[in-house]
């Protein structure tokens, strides 16, 4: 008796799925952490960009070993496990504070393990999607990664919803439903076909060779390294702002609390989430260099816009127009890694590039923190946006990253 041909659409579906549980979970923690630290707790601008830089940086250092990890796992085992222990945190910390226990070291471990297990996270899934994409989309990956970012982010969006609400109900009650929305990722990835590693890929572990391997690949490649370098910087000047100055907008000048917070998220990755659909409904972009650059003009705009203090119903207006530019910066970023990433260095490569994208975050974070203490927050917006133009013009003249064009669709990957 023959089996039933598997229909891999039905994968996608899955992997759609565990996309918005993963992130709707991720959109809570995104307001409920800042919350606490900043509403709660009533840490400084520095405390709070130090916390913020925490939540970041276990994941870009360790994502670099979490995708060499990937690069010889069984793909959806992997996943399912890593999504699963990540349900123990949240419950763990609801625990603790059902019980009057908190206190700001106590975040920070924390954010440390959700953060540490998302360095492991990430890789896995971005390898998985390129499976998937090659499966049932007929390897169209700027579609793929189109409509992934738009679940991504519209999930996160989700996620700021149900978290706005903390100051209401408390934090515990968001948390218990942060685990179960992991635990339900963990499901859905239990769903999907297996997926082993590439059979070039070595069976002996040496993580740092591993790294030093995806790293140099990312490095080495003439179409990601401008794009790398734009990413890196601009994750210094406006990562940083968006986690730390935005929080600290919204508590000390606009006098809001974590409803504030959740719109003002909501309105960024709403932006990216639905650049990021609408872009998956159209023809791949040619251009795509072009593309990257004239996004990332957008921030730059935005916070010039918020040093004059607008209505906060405007922030809101500016933090969407920045998220939907930023849904097509990161959507062609993207793409131009997983069309140039081979499959025994996939999610090595997307490690390291991840790393060198959001490397700039934690940087940022601690600097505009101290910036913010010194000059307060609406004067502290013009320094990423003048920096942002000479760091604009540097790239134009000292790179080709404006003349980089998408492959035609009959040329190799590294064609």
């Amino acid at each position: 008796m023959t089996t039933p041909a598997r229909d891999h659409r039905t994968d996608h579906r899955w992997y759609m799925a565990g996309l918005w549980s993963y992130f709707l979970a991720g959109g809570i923690q995104g307001v409920l952490f800042p919350w606490i630290i900043a509403y709660v707790l009533h840490e400084s601008p520095d405390r709070v960009g130090i916390a913020q830089m925490f939540s970041m940086l276990p994941m870009l250092l360790l994502g670099l070993f979490g995708g060499a990890a990937a690069d010889r796992a069984e793909l959806r085992k992997h996943l399912m496990r890593l999504q699963a222990i990540a349900m123990l945190p949240p419950l763990v910390l609801a625990l603790l504070i059902y019980n009057g226990i908190l206190f700001y070291e106590l975040m920070i471990l924390y954010v440390l393990a959700l953060s540490s297990l998302g360095g492991y996270i990430m890789p896995a899934r971005d390898s998985m999607l390129s499976r998937v994409a090659t499966q049932s989309m007929g390897g169209n990956i700027q579609r793929a990664v189109a409509l992934a970012m738009s679940g991504q982010f519209l999930g996160q969006v989700g996620g700021y919803a149900l978290g706005s609400p903390a100051e209401y109900i408390g934090a515990w009650p968001l948390l218990i439903l942060q685990s179960s929305l992991l635990g339900f990722a963990a499901f859905t990835t239990s769903r999907l076909e297996p997926a082993p590693p590439s059979p070039r890929a070595e069976k002996r572990r040496q993580p740092f060779k591993d790294v030093k391997e995806g790293l140099a690949a990312v490095w080495n490649d003439e179409r990601i390294r401008p794009v790398l370098l734009l990413m890196f910087f601009s994750g210094i000047l406006f990562m940083g702002v968006f986690m730390v100055l935005f929080p600290i907008l919204i508590r000390d000048v606009y006098h809001g609390s974590s409803r504030e917070i959740g719109f003002v998220f909501m309105s960024f990755f709403g932006g990216i989430g639905i650049s990021s659909f609408v872009l998956s409904r159209f023809r791949p972009i040619h251009k795509q260099g072009r593309a990257i650059m004239l996004a990332m003009c957008t921030g730059a705009v935005v916070m010039v816009f918020i040093h004059f203090e607008p209505p906060i119903w405007g922030v809101f207006l500016l933090a969407h127009c920045w998220g939907l530019a930023a849904g097509v910066s990161m959507g062609q970023s993207r793409a131009i890694v997983q069309e140039r990433a081979s499959d025994a260095l996939r999610a090595r490569m997307l490690a390291g590039f991840n790393l060198g994208t959001m490397g700039g975050g934690p940087i940022g974070s601690v600097l505009i923190g101290f910036l913010i203490a010194w000059i307060g927050p609406l004067d502290a917006v013009l320094v990423p946006s003048a920096l942002m133009l000479v760091l604009w013009v540097a790239i134009f003249f000292l790179t080709p990253l404006w003349r980089i064009e998408a492959p035609k669709p009959n040329q190799s990957a590294h064609g």
